[in-house]
């Protein structure tokens, strides 16, 4: 599949876009994809399969203690390699605490 990538003013498609406010002023991407193609034949990093898992699962699992302890934690952000989410809630916790 071919696909057409380019970087443009936002005011190039205000004429033609009912554009969010927040691209006022600014450079955004504009990506072109033909329609005829088929899921199928989709590179597979614009596939999308979010048929194993329902929008409650994802919302439950968003909310457990051990994934809301990991918001703000950044991979390769200075933390040991052999740390686990148990340990960085644990060491949250003691911070906000002061356990």
């Amino acid at each position: 599949m071919t696909a057409v990538r380019k970087l443009v003013d936002a005011h190039i498609l205000a004429d033609m876009f009912d554009l969010p406010p927040a691209f006022k002023n600014k450079k955004i991407e504009v990506i072109l994809l033909p329609v005829e193609d088929s899921p199928e034949e989709a590179p597979i990093s614009l596939q999308k399969d979010f048929s194993r898992f329902t929008a409650a699962q994802i919302e439950e699992w968003a909310q457990a203690p051990e994934v809301q302890t990991l918001v703000g934690a950044l991979k390769e952000a200075g933390l040991p390699s052999d740390i686990s989410m148990a340990d960085i809630r644990s060491e949250r916790l003691a911070e906000k605490y002061a356990v």
